[in-house]
Formats: structure tokens, C-alpha cells, sequence
């Protein structure tokens, strides 16, 4: 199965520091820069810079970000910009999704609402670069058809000067973003692992392991942070192979639940596609006679145990619902994989993709990406069905 592993058990993680070692691993420097300086542009505009270091006797990428600008802007302003930027798909999606980790956090930690909610070092025109560069990085590397793994994380101590004052290291936005990922205290007066770092790792981590994963490793890529420190050498590196096969794994989720009766198909039709924005696991709706006769919907969402708080109020928000209902559960799950099969239907040749599921390694079976599915149907007029089932045949023949 393929993946890919961020070891930042060292010295912490950063934004600049990830997207290097991703760059240092394969993904185009010259597409990532420019995609940094793209996103950049509407908040003040952003210098990017790249060079090859040496961080005791260990060839590293290093990226300094430079702006004049000093943030001080609301979370949603910068939504806003960033879905007027023309990136692929999966990059916005993953940004969105980092930006709204780490505005949730500084939102806690001030008690304040995200719709007032103002962005100061976090929200400058470096650091959403740095989002931006990081998720285009990832894509470009293929991390979001990978499993991500990731060490526990370095986060360092001592006392930082930010624009609210001085605070304690590690400081506490990160502690937010990171309640339930494993952390390790190191005894090094410095900011180790950021905000903008900490919300990239949750966004784009499938989970967290206590050791250096079981896998064969094919690329390694390093990246350096602009500080030397004495005690560690300042790096996180980025691993990308194969990892060998485990037996199911049983996750804890949390289950929401919640029936409505007066609400439109338009209406909950938009509030799934909200839900799986917001990192939704699965969303389903099932009608249902209520009292009195009425007929009515049961929504329910399945999501992270960390998502539950947040996805339980995009529900009643979207959906008017007074209450929602939260049930821990677990459920065991499958290896699951993405690859690329290429097939000739109605005489034009098209790559899709397709979700592999193996137990301990072996195969168990296929489902082709329905958004692929849908686009050569719409391209040829051919049925989703018999699109589907073509996928999936050439899929039999290619994937062991």
C-alpha cells in the first residue's frame, strides 16, 4: 500500500519546513513556488526563495518566505480569497481544510467566534503561502492518494513575542490543534512546531504511529528550518514507499444523528456537500414517517472524533435542526488504496481512478472514484453504470 510518512519527532514541524521536505522528495519546486506566490499576491504579496543546505552533515531543502505584510484579517476574507484562486480541486480542499484547523484553534484559545474572528501572524500573506504551497506539494507528490502517517511531534518550550503579547511554547493554538495527536516536550527554549505547521500535519495526516512505520522506502526528502539549533538537527523529513499489509483496523468515529421535516432536498443536498467540505467521513440521508404523519429525513454523519463538535453545528446550522445526536462508536476498516487505471471507452482513451481495499495485503475489491466515473459519462454519453463497471474490469486486469 502506498504512503507516505512525516517524521517531525525531531525538531517539530513548520509550514516552510514541510513544504521543503516534500519539494526535497520529488514535488516540483518551480509549480509549488508558484502557487506560493499566487496565493500571496491578494494579501500583500510574498518573496519565496529555495536553496540546498547542510544541517549537520544532512543535505536538506531550506524555504524562506518573506512579506511585509502583517496579517490582521478575518478567517472568512481569506476564505473568500482563496476560493477565487484558480488551483486544482484537492489543493483548495486540503487548504480550506488546514486554514479552517488552525481558525478554529486561535478562535478557542481568544473565545471568540470564527465569524469574527481575526487572524493576525497566522493570517498574513507568509503563512497562507505556506498553506497553499504545502497542499499543492502534497498533490503534486501524490500524498492524497497515499495513507499519511506521522511521528509524534517535537514542540519545544521557552516563551514567544506575538502580536497579543508574549506567550508560553508550545504555544496554544498548537496545543489545540494537536489534543489527541502524541506530542514530545523537548528541553529546547524555541517554537519547534508552529501553528501554521501543527494545522498542515492534522489536515493532511490519515494517522499517527509511536514508531517509524513497517515500509520500503523509496524517496526521502528533507526539510530545514531557518534557525540552528544546538541540541537537534532543525529538519523534518518526508519518507514516500510502500507499507507492508496490517490486519483490519478498528477506528474510533463518532456518529451524529439528527431528522428533520421541513426542510427541502435542495437544502440537505447542500448541507452534505458542506459536511464532506468540513472533513465529513460519510454523510447519508434515509426518509422517514415522523409524528403526526409527517414525512421527514434522517441525516446521519459519520466523522473523526476530533471533527464532531464542529460538523454537529455546520448540521444545525444548514439544516435548521434544533439538536443533534452524538454517538461514539467504532467500526473496522479495510486497507484502502488509490490507483490509476487507464481505459478506452467510446473510442477515447481516459485515466481513472480507483479505490483498492486488500486485507493483510490481499486483495479484496475495487471501486472506481465516482467523480471520474461521472466526467467520462458526461464526456461520451455512455451510462455512469457501464462507465463504472469498465473501470473496475480494467482495474482486475492491472492491480495484483
Amino acid at each position: 500500500m502506498k504512503a507516505a510518512f512525516i517524521d517531525c519527532s525531531t525538531a517539530g514541524i513548520s509550514g516552510d519546513m514541510l513544504t521543503a521536505a516534500l519539494i526535497d522528495a520529488g514535488a516540483p519546486a518551480k509549480k509549488v513556488k508558484t502557487a506560493m506566490t499566487t496565493a500571496g499576491k491578494p494579501f500583500g504579496g510574498v518573496k519565496v526563495s529555495m536553496k540546498h543546505v547542510n544541517v549537520s552533515g544532512i543535505g536538506a531543502t531550506r524555504m524562506d518566505v518573506v512579506t511585509s505584510d502583517e496579517g490582521g484579517r478575518g478567517y472568512f476574507d481569506i476564505v473568500g480569497q482563496l476560493e477565487e484562486l484558480i488551483l486544482p480541486e484537492r489543493v483548495r480542499a486540503a487548504s480550506l481544510k488546514a486554514l479552517a484547523v488552525l481558525a478554529r484553534a486561535e478562535a478557542k484559545v481568544h473565545g471568540e467566534e470564527p465569524g469574527h474572528l481575526i487572524l493576525h501572524e497566522v493570517g498574513a500573506a507568509d503563512a497562507i503561502a505556506d498553506i497553499v504551497g504545502c497542499c499543492t506539494a502534497a498533490h503534486e507528490l501524490g500524498l492524497f492518494d497515499r495513507e499519511v502517517l506521522a511521528s509524534e511531534v517535537a514542540v519545544g518550550g521557552g516563551v514567544a513575542v506575538i502580536g497579543h503579547g508574549k506567550i508560553p511554547l508550545p504555544a496554544p493554538a498548537v496545543l489545540e490543534i494537536l489534543k489527541g495527536v502524541p506530542i514530545r516536550g523537548k528541553p529546547i527554549d524555541a517554537e519547534l512546531t508552529t501553528p501554521t505547521g501543527a494545522a498542515l500535519l492534522v489536515a493532511l495526516t490519515d494517522r499517527f504511529v509511536p514508531t517509524f512505520p513497517s515500509m520500503r522506502v523509496e524517496a526521502v526528502g528533507y526539510g530545514a528550518g531557518a534557525r540552528r539549533l544546538r541540541e537537534v538537527p532543525n529538519v523534518v523529513r518526508v519518507c514516500l514507499g510502500e507499507v507492508s499489509g496490517r490486519a483490519p483496523e478498528l477506528q474510533e468515529i463518532g456518529l451524529l444523528e439528527t431528522n428533520v421535516d421541513n426542510v427541502s432536498g435542495e437544502v440537505i443536498g447542500y448541507a452534505m456537500e458542506k459536511l464532506f467540505a468540513e472533513g465529513a467521513l460519510d454523510v447519508s440521508t434515509t426518509p422517514m414517517v415522523m409524528k403526526k404523519g409527517r414525512p421527514g429525513f434522517l441525516i446521519r454523519v459519520v466523522a473523526k472524533p476530533g471533527d464532531v463538535e464542529r460538523l454537529a453545528r455546520v448540521l444545525m446550522l444548514q439544516t435548521g435542526t434544533l439538536g443533534v445526536r452524538v454517538l461514539p462508536v467504532a467500526r473496522y476498516v479495510l486497507e484502502r488504496e488509490s490507483s490509476s487505471v487507464k481505459v478506452s471507452i467510446g473510442g477515447r482513451k481516459f485515466n481513472a481512478r480507483v479505490k483498492v481495499a486488500r486485507e493483510r495485503g490481499r486483495l479484496v475489491g475495487f471501486s472506481a472514484e465516482y467523480e471520474d466515473a461521472k466526467k467520462i459519462s458526461e464526456k461520451t454519453g455512455i451510462p455512469l453504470r457501464d462507465v463504472v463497471n469498465r473501470i473496475e474490469e480494467a482495474a482486475r486486469r492491472k492491480v495484483k
